[in-house]
């Protein structure tokens, strides 16, 4: 049996997602506040008799595996690998690397298990640096969860432990735990020397590198591992394998800079605590977290460098449509914070955030904004951040707010604003799709797939398929064929009309989405009446899209001088011309 198969037989979509939401019975399906945008009522249709999740209002979810894989953020074969465990379904088919590739990335985790061994047991002999542990007030239980350790003193000891456990000298320079630094000598050097190791976990809480800082006088205070096939610093965050589950629940995730930072807000109860690794907040590491909630606290060092994080994040963060929230602490950083008042830090991180652009503004009362120099140097600082706010109401809140600081109109903020959008580099409205990337999803259906899930909701009206326009897209061109080839029946079903297995959940969302809108609940001849319009629609929205597309080819064949293609196009674009003045009669 396909295991795909046999793990949704074994794993009921409503048990799946009621394990990360809390889902309620509406008729013969169940609904949930979506995980994947900031819900503020059940948004999120589960349906047992499709094996469908999805939430309309952000086009996110689909059957088990699309649900596992954008919750957990990982690819299709990880959520196979995952769900088959879970389920007890054997999947050793399936390739999520080549078996040298798999091979080797397991020898590096081995690699860096054995060194986190290592490097705890070495800690446990080493009574200095407990007692340093101790001064920064970490618990032993704490370095036991965490994984803490000591890399010792030395340019050898951890490569001679890692060779006397099995690993070749070249799995200990691809785990990023020795450096060959002359090829020729061919001498290995241990990378993390004299240092209090910090093990990175993925989201699933399995270890990729290590972070260490200094315990001695070295220039660079922290190092981490290098990148790997197991290591990203751009897509791993610090402790986040920790925090998830407090980040779902808690809607909030509290980010900081250092390791420390993050020990010591878990360690006052404030588990929904991570910092990214090794670089500044990417691109990437937002999308992950939004996957776990729409809310942001930014917690991060008080310093110059802490405020510039603190801005970059905000405009990261809101581009990906997040709340953003923000402390002011009155120590350097929450490490500091905790170890003079924990409870206060606590209290803050709880009880008084602020949204960040509320902050900004607040601290611009005590600067100049009356001259125009002080306007034009709040303006520099504030435009930008109003820029990237997508809400509407949220973005006309806070120009409200600048509009009262600088004693100006919203208007003339509005202007300036559209002025610095001008200025902005603009992204192509065309940008041809290249081969081997991911075709991203449409956001909706469109007019002629609504129109497909009509007639299969009302089968009565098969004939009215004749008034469509045979559709040329693989997936719409395969549902338009199963419908018309299927037998006449009163109730059709999916089942029935011969998809591709790579359909099925593109269809069922569309049944799902049919339904939801009430559309079953029509009565024949108003399905009828409905079909009929779709059907003129569609076949406007086909032509005017293959105008489209055979301008932009005629374009091409005019600036190449390709005379016979340009002369092919043209008559082409005359016919389609033709039926698009038919079409809107």
């Amino acid at each position: 049996m396909d295991p795909t198969l046999e793990i949704k037989a074994k794993l009921p979509i409503e048990e799946l997602v009621g394990q990360y939401c809390q889902i309620k019975k509406k008729g013969r399906q169940y609904v949930c506040v979506c995980p994947f945008h900031q819900d503020t009522h059940p948004s999120m249709q589960v349906s047992p008799d499709k094996g469908i999740a999805y939430c309309f209002a952000c086009n996110s979810g689909g059957d088990i595996f699309s649900f596992y894989q954008k919750i957990e953020g990982v690819d299709f074969k990880q959520a196979l690998k995952d769900l088959g465990e879970r389920t007890g379904v054997k999947v050793e088919g399936l390739k999520v690397d080549s078996p040298v590739q798999k091979d080797h990335k397991e020898r590096i985790r081995e690699c860096l298990k054995a060194a986190q061994k290592f490097y705890g047991d070495t800690l446990r002999e080493d009574e200095k640096t407990m007692k340093y542990l101790t001064s920064r007030g970490i618990p032993d239980d704490q370095i036991k969860e965490f994984g803490i350790g000591v890399a010792p003193d030395s340019f050898s000891d951890t490569y001679q432990y890692l060779l006397k456990e099995g690993f070749s000298r070249q799995e200990i320079v691809d785990a990023s735990l020795g450096i060959q630094k002359d090829l020729e000598e061919g001498k290995i050097y241990d990378r993390f020397r004299n240092r209090l190791m910090f093990p990175i976990f993925d989201g699933n809480g399995k270890i990729v590198g290590f972070g260490g800082r200094t315990l001695g006088d070295d220039d660079a205070k922290y190092i981490n591992s290098g990148e790997t096939p197991l290591y990203n610093k751009s897509i791993t965050l610090y402790g986040l394998s920790h925090a998830k589950e407090h980040i779902r629940e808690k809607k909030s995730v509290v980010l900081v800079e250092g390791y420390f930072d993050v020990l010591a807000c878990h360690r006052i109860g404030i588990k929904n605590t991570i910092a990214v690794s090794g670089t500044a907040l990417t691109e990437q590491h937002v999308k992950i977290l939004k996957r776990y909630s729409d809310k942001v606290v930014l917690c991060l060092d008080q310093d110059t460098a802490g405020k510039q994080a603190a801005e970059r994040s905000y405009i990261l963060c809101s581009e990906e449509e997040m709340s953003v929230h923000t402390v002011t602490l009155d120590q350097k950083d929450p490490d500091e914070a905790a170890m003079a008042d924990s409870e206060m830090l606590k209290k803050k991180l709880t009880e008084e955030t602020v949204p960040y652009l509320s902050m900004i503004i607040d601290e611009m009362k005590d600067g100049d904004t009356v001259s125009s120099e002080g306007k034009r140097a709040a303006l520099q600082v504030l435009l930008p951040l109003l820029q990237v706010i997508k809400s509407s109401v949220e973005k006309e809140h806070f120009m409200h707010k600048v509009a009262a600081l600088l004693s100006t109109t919203e208007v003339s903020l509005l202007e300036d604003m559209q002025r610095l959008e001008q200025m902005s580099p603009q992204i192509p409205l065309y940008q041809p799709h290249k081969e081997g990337q991911s075709i991203p999803e449409r956001s909706a259906f469109n007019t002629i797939e609504i129109t497909l899930g009509l007639f299969v909701l009302f089968p009565v009206h098969k004939s009215l398929l004749a008034e469509l326009i045979e559709p040329e897209d693989p997936y719409i061109a395969s549902l338009y064929h199963g419908i018309k080839e299927s037998p006449n029946v009163e109730i059709l079903t999916l089942d029935m009309l011969n998809l591709a297995p790579e359909y099925h959940e593109r269809a069922s969302i569309l049944m799902l989405f049919c339904e939801h809108h009430g559309f079953s609940e029509w009565s024949p001849t108003m399905a009828g009446q409905e079909i009929r319009k779709n059907c003129l629609n569609a076949n406007k929205e086909y032509l005017r899209n293959k105008q489209m597309d055979i301008a932009k080819k005629l374009q091409i064949a005019r600036s190449e001088a390709n005379t016979a293609e340009e002369l092919k196009l043209s008559q082409q674009y005359t016919e389609v011309l033709k039926l698009a003045k038919m079409a809107s009669k």
